[in-house]
């Protein structure tokens, strides 16, 4: 597959049909890889994986992009823009290392980085924000490395593994990031 955005490790590009696989559903129904996702909560068959692509893939507020390793060619992953508001200039950010050989090495640092600078300055965003839950500490780092804030505490907003927890919202400003 040919790359859009070119990283020290990985590359960014288009999420294609092909990529909606065995492994792609495993990930998602793999409760440590899901276990923060909202989306982790039901299992993904591959109908709702095929709509899910349907969707973002006609989107145009929705920007999803696979992530490659650059030295295998897997497909390890996937990172998010959306929904965007164009008016506004902001967008949410979102994103999933489903192959577990590859976490603990700094993907999640280089595709959120790599996907921040594409928003400011190439989509010429003013903001991207994203949710997390509090609990889920090596994404608040990786989210703070980049130079998100966290802007918020929604005390008890997250059902998740039994208890209810908080969740942060994060932002970070193209001013602050430049």
């Amino acid at each position: 597959m040919i790359p859009f955005i070119v990283g020290k490790q990985i590359y960014l590009r288009p999420l294609e049909h092909e990529d909606l696989n065995e492994e792609y559903l495993g990930w998602l129904n793999d409760s440590e890889v899901s276990r923060y996702l909202e989306s982790g909560i039901f299992p993904y068959t591959r109908d709702g994986l095929e709509r899910f692509y349907k969707q973002v893939a006609g989107s145009s507020d929705q920007i999803i992009l696979a992530i490659e390793d650059k030295r295998t060619g897997l497909h390890i992953g996937n990172v998010k823009l959306g929904p965007i508001s164009w008016v506004h200039r902001r967008a949410a950010l979102g994103i999933l290392i489903g192959d577990k050989d590859f976490w603990g090495k700094g993907i999640g640092t280089e595709a959120t980085r790599l996907m921040v600078e594409y928003g400011f300055f190439r989509l010429n965003l003013a903001r991207i924000e994203l949710g997390v839950c509090a609990e889920h500490k090596a994404a608040v780092r990786v989210y703070e490395k980049v130079g998100f804030k966290i802007e918020g505490r929604r005390r008890g907003s997250l059902f998740h593994e039994g208890r209810y927890e908080d969740g942060l919202w994060m932002g970070l400003l193209r001013e602050e990031y430049v």
